[in-house]
């Protein structure tokens, strides 16, 4: 007895477009946003500014602040000519070895996506995974 079987598969980039996973689709923003969410308590927040000026793209959050760059990196920058943390305008400033103080330390403070990745990262997949019709982790 002869048996004869046809499948006809859909391409890779069809399959990954039905479950939202091309380049920029549904579930990279769905992706890059909840990021963005579970980030902000870990952004260093005095006022507030910060942490609620961001630019979410398909596939970033931009913190787009004069301050941001040293806050991310929690060093104090000074003057390269003034030496000091409120150098004058257009003055260019260097890193310097002194550890910012954060309001509401250690949760909010340097290194804050990479610090949210490390408590959510597990969460944050199973939930993605689910989105995109695979098992939760």
């Amino acid at each position: 007895m002869k048996v004869s079987v046809s499948v006809q598969i859909d391409g890779v980039d069809t399959l990954l477009k039905k479950r939202g996973l091309e380049p920029g689709g549904r579930i990279q923003k769905l992706f890059t946003a909840r990021c963005a969410a579970e980030m902000d308590p870990y952004v260093p927040m005095q006022q507030g500014t910060l942490k609620n000026i961001h630019i979410i793209d398909d596939d970033s959050v931009t913190y787009n602040t004069p301050y941001a760059r040293f806050h991310y990196y929690g060093k104090v920058m000074v003057g390269i000519t003034s030496r000091s943390a409120y150098a004058k305008a257009g003055e260019r400033k260097e890193v310097t070895a002194k550890d910012i103080k954060h309001h509401g330390a250690p949760k909010r403070g340097p290194f804050w996506d990479k610090r949210m990745w490390v408590d959510k990262k597990t969460k944050i997949v199973s939930d993605i995974a689910k989105a995109a019709g695979g098992k939760p982790g």
